[in-house]
């Protein structure tokens, strides 16, 4: 490619294009081209609508989390085998504290779009350390015998033990989640020791009367909070995890890569290719048009992105080790990496060959402007407006994010999203593939080729383009 330059353009020095005599003044010029609202008007209007739903999207995504609260899943394990319980008129019978509770706490939930789901202590464990519920809470065992035992203490000298419930938490599935865990949390320890110690006080305040003791109030004080509610995090993450925001900044980083690389590479390719001028500073150069099919070109500009996706990942993983960020199974990050900047990047590089610099817009569209709201990186789509599920669903950057968070926090899980995202990113790369492909062949085969005069505008739209 470096004699692209024709022996005429060399001797003219202007390449492939001569420049006029004389230039218009700039005050004339500037004058007549703003004169035509044609000329003006498109790209205002462009920019408006682009950076107003943006605006719109970015701003109603994160406006009230708790008013968009939804499906937001935390599992429930009940280890409460029940106890005798002394009614009013003296009699014991057979009660289980914690199923009440229970209930409670999934009726209470439910109002604030939060769904709590029974299960054992196994299973639960396991769904919070895959990312596939935000949180747990274990209701003890004995809880119902310590309630009673408490409230015996009231009247009795014996050392109560306070019946307990775990609610646990991770972390690894978003900072943000965990904030509306603890809410959670709070509301719990609320409600349970509103109904638990209002039964006990009443079930204590029946016995005293028949025996007519008094109710101390130092008793009715100890009964008022009879319920230990604590938060904990059983798999705490690392120094280095940035508290669990690290795999969506790192996700950023390789939807970027793969969009502006592909823009990139894009714009030099064509350059030297003599597609479009090349341009350093006041410098300005058009190449002689190298014959080559639109289909070699996005060849061409796929096979470099590829080896773009593999240097970039290798230099993520060295800035990321070096500034001290928590990568375990790093080799799997690695891949992923790859992967996801190399499925960005020939999607990317297809829609630009397919709608030329429309293309650009559509990218920017697609991979930011719906991306980055719709990824759960910062806040959960459960906390979102429903609209964001739906893009989440064919979004590059919400499926990236959950195989980095995979890798990152959970041990490279398959089932905590690693699978999917592996998934979802070849069958992207699959459609990027075809859609560049049977575009630019299609071009090729139809003589619409990439040098002025190559095809003309259907004269509807060269009317529109070109009045004036």
């Amino acid at each position: 490619m470096g004699t692209h330059e024709s022996q005429e353009a060399s001797e003219t020095g202007h390449g492939a294009h001569e420049a006029p005599e004389i230039e218009e003044p700039t005050g004339r010029t500037i004058a007549g081209v703003l004169g035509s609202p044609r000329f003006w008007l498109a790209p205002l209007i462009l920019v408006a609508v682009l950076f107003s739903l943006m605006a719109a999207l970015y701003m109603s995504a994160v406006v009230d989390p708790q008013r968009h609260l939804h499906d937001f899943p935390i599992a429930l394990v009940n280890e409460d085998s029940g106890g005798e319980v002394t009614g009013a008129d003296g009699k014991a019978t057979k009660q289980n504290i914690g199923d009440q509770v229970a209930d409670g706490i999934i009726t209470s939930a439910a109002d604030n779009g939060i769904v709590v789901r029974r299960t054992d202590r196994s299973t639960a464990l396991g769904e919070l350390n895959s990312g596939k519920v935000y949180g747990v809470v274990i209701i003890g065992s004995n809880f119902t015998n310590r309630a009673v035992a408490l409230g015996r203490s009231t009247v009795l000298p014996a050392q109560p033990t306070r019946p307990a419930i775990d609610i646990f938490i991770n972390r690894g599935s978003g900072a943000f989640a965990s904030s509306i865990t603890s809410t959670f949390a709070e509301q719990v320890t609320t409600r349970v020791n509103a109904e638990v110690g209002q039964q006990l006080t009443a079930q204590v305040r029946d016995q005293l009367d028949r025996n007519d003791v008094t109710f101390t109030g130092a008793a009715q004080l100890a009964l008022a909070s009879p319920v230990a509610v604590s938060v904990t995090e059983p798999t705490p993450l690392p120094q280095g995890a940035g508290n669990g925001l690290s795999a969506f900044y790192l996700t950023l980083l390789l939807v970027l890569a793969g969009f502006t690389g592909a823009m990139m590479v894009s714009i030099v390719v064509d350059g030297m290719l003599g597609q479009t001028p090349i341009e350093y500073g006041p410098f300005y150069q058009l190449r002689e048009r190298l014959a080559i099919s639109r289909w070699a070109t996005l060849a061409a500009k796929w096979t470099i992105m590829f080896l773009v996706s593999v240097v970039l990942s290798t230099l993520f993983i060295a800035v990321g080790s070096w500034v001290g960020t928590s990568l375990p199974n790093a080799f799997v990050l690695w891949l992923i990496s790859i992967l996801a900047i190399f499925a960005v990047g020939v999607s990317a590089s297809a829609m630009m060959a397919v709608f030329g610099n429309a293309g650009l817009l559509f990218n920017l569209v697609f991979f930011v402007v719906f991306g980055l709201p719709s990824s759960g990186g910062t806040l959960p789509l459960e906390a979102s407006p429903r609209f964001f599920e739906w893009i989440a669903a064919i979004e590059p950057m919400h499926v990236i994010y959950l195989g980095v968070r995979s890798v990152l926090y959970f041990d490279a899980d398959l089932s905590a999203g690693l699978a999917r995202s592996v998934i979802q990113c070849f069958i992207g790369l699959l459609l990027g593939v075809l859609l560049g492909m049977l575009g630019t062949k299609y071009y090729d085969r139809k003589g619409w080729h990439r040098y002025p005069g190559g095809m003309t505008l259907p004269p509807k739209l060269d009317k529109i383009v070109n009045a004036g």
